[in-house]
């Protein structure tokens, strides 16, 4: 049945101008009984070459991939898949689009994510609760394909090297507000950099906050990058952080590809900020400097 309807979109979104479909399956409340009113949603808003179906496994057979991040007893890093069992006969709701072209590197792709989103926003988060699997291709290639369940990143944070310097162990931490905390570990924990960059900014202006000085938190990351580390260089470094953050902010976009690099700057940001006056904060500026100055 379901090689059936895969051959079916295909050939008949193709002969529309469609070359790449998209399938995603979403763990979900829906019941069969609402799918045409979804259907209708979606045909108000103008979602065109969208299929929708409620899936559910006819075992406790079917698994989801995903992948665990391991280090070796040297320290090497590995990154494996394991499966989850999905329960017998639980609810998904599957979303086909058909699509013009592709974009790399997204776990799904931009129209799935727009449907998705706003399904969840106007119907309720339920409908599309976590991606369970999701397969892309031509439309030539699309009725055989095989499904994932995840896409795999290597991230910078992944296979960073321990900083082991010399008296590091003597690194004298300031008092740091919980919320702070909270986010920073959610940002670790993300798999993709543009979601990292939101949680360490917060997390980030969280600890300027709690610096014992006054002003705005603009005026306090001036006072304590410019003044208390007297660093022109990082204090600019942190100005072009900002002006990053606004564009995500205010205008919900990138202005720079590599976001990547954007955390690893706002990372060393962090380790001076939650630092109180010692050698090792001197020895974390002067590195953060160096890497500035090497970069541009």
């Amino acid at each position: 049945m379901i090689l059936e309807t895969r051959k079916k979109l295909a050939e008949d979104w193709g002969c529309g101008g469609i070359s790449y479909i998209e399938e995603s399956i979403w763990s979900s409340t829906i019941q069969q009984k609402d799918l045409n009113r979804i259907r209708e949603f979606l045909s108000k808003n103008n979602f065109k070459y969208v299929d929708i179906s409620i899936v559910r496994p006819p075992n406790n057979k079917t698994e989801q991939m995903k992948f665990r991040t391991h280090y070796d007893e040297p320290g090497q890093c590995f990154s494996t898949n394991y499966g989850i069992s999905i329960p017998k006969n639980s609810n998904n709701l599957k979303l086909t689009v058909g699509l013009e072209s592709e974009l790399k590197n997204q776990e799904y792709q931009t129209k799935t994510l727009h449907i998705i989103n706003s399904l969840r926003v106007i119907f309720g988060v339920p409908i599309a609760r976590e991606l369970m699997f999701t397969a892309l291709a031509s439309t030539e290639k699309f009725i055989e394909v095989g499904m994932s369940s995840e896409l795999g990143y290597a991230s910078k944070f992944d296979v960073q090297s321990l900083n082991l310097y010399k008296n590091i162990e003597y690194s004298e931490l300031r008092e740091l507000p919980i919320d702070a905390l909270i986010l920073l570990d959610k940002a670790f924990q993300q798999k993709f950099p543009h979601e990292r960059f939101v949680l360490m900014w917060v997390a980030f202006e969280a600890i300027i906050n709690s610096l014992p000085m006054t002003g705005s938190n603009g005026e306090k990351r001036k006072k304590y990058f410019l003044e208390e580390l007297a660093s022109e260089v990082a204090n600019e470094e942190v100005r072009r952080l900002h002006n990053l953050r606004g564009d995500v902010f205010k205008e919900a976009k990138f202005s720079e590809e590599d976001v990547e690099e954007i955390n690893w700057s706002l990372y060393m940001a962090i380790q001076l900020a939650i630092l109180s006056d010692c050698p090792q904060r001197q020895a974390f500026l002067g590195r953060y400097e160096q890497y500035i100055l090497n970069r541009s």
